[in-house]
């Protein structure tokens, strides 16, 4: 493996499936890995590497080779931390994992307003939920979690009602009342939730953490008043819009 240029410390590596490509046009041709150094303000640096869908022409990816050279680049650019898109997590068999909290602030500024606030599945995150929503609460009115053991929640709601006065109710089921049309933000941490598309409020934004492509195509199919957010849509936009972008490393091996 070589390197054609010098990098600085980079925080993060980001995998993402390039979809319908193939790493070798023949048997003899070398595996090439470009990546795409991205600007992220304060936070530093992120490198993204788009990794084929298949290894030669029609033909997958061994699951091993595929996951000796994620190693090896993961090794070789020294960063901080990395993120796998799902289905590139899919094909090297490992379980998914939540974004680094880093991406998840990141997705958060995305949001324009966070009036009313819904979550879903947060009873064993809730330290990590205080962490990010912590420089948008003094604008929340109203949080509602959505869950059949509110009593989890007893800490988070105490917190919340003592630091911000925010008041929070809760519910077994996500539904109209638990927002305001136009001013309702839902937090779904969820991997496995199914959404129901028709009872949450109009012109809602809903931010999926898991990144799920099923519920991507759900809400864009059903309420396309709804924007939906994630942490793979943020990055996939940044990397095809080319901001704040250079071309950095071009690794083989």
């Amino acid at each position: 493996m070589e390197m054609e240029t010098e990098t600085e410390r980079i925080r993060m590596l980001y995998f993402s499936l390039k979809a319908g490509s193939s790493a070798k046009g023949h048997w003899w041709s070398k595996v090439y890995w470009p990546l795409t150094e991205v600007g992220m303000g304060q936070e530093g640096k992120m490198l993204c590497c788009p990794v084929p869908e298949y290894y030669m022409k029609s033909r997958g990816w061994e699951e091993e080779r595929l996951t000796d050279c994620l190693n090896e680049l993961i090794h070789q650019v020294e960063c901080e931390q990395y993120y796998l898109q799902p289905e590139v997590a899919g094909m090297v068999g490992i379980m998914e994992k939540l974004p680094p909290e880093i991406l998840m602030n990141r997705l958060l500024h995305q949001v324009p307003c966070m009036e009313y606030l819904c979550c879903i599945g947060w009873e064993e995150e809730q330290q990590l939920l205080a962490g990010l929503l912590e420089p948008f609460l003094p604008r929340v009115n109203h949080i509602n979690v959505v869950t059949d053991n509110p009593q989890a929640y007893d800490r988070f709601a105490e917190y919340v009602y003592g630091e911000y006065g925010i008041p929070m109710g809760s519910a077994s089921k996500l539904g109209r009342n638990l927002g305001r049309d136009g001013r309702t933000v839902i937090l779904d941490l969820k991997r496995d939730y199914h959404i129901p598309w028709q009872a949450f409020p109009k012109e809602a934004i809903y931010v999926d953490f898991w990144s799920v492509m099923e519920k991507r195509q759900l809400l864009e199919k059903y309420r396309r008043d709804a924007k939906y957010l994630s942490v793979v849509k943020f990055l996939d936009t940044i990397v095809k819009s080319g901001y704040n972008t250079r071309a950095c490393l071009k690794i083989h091996s």
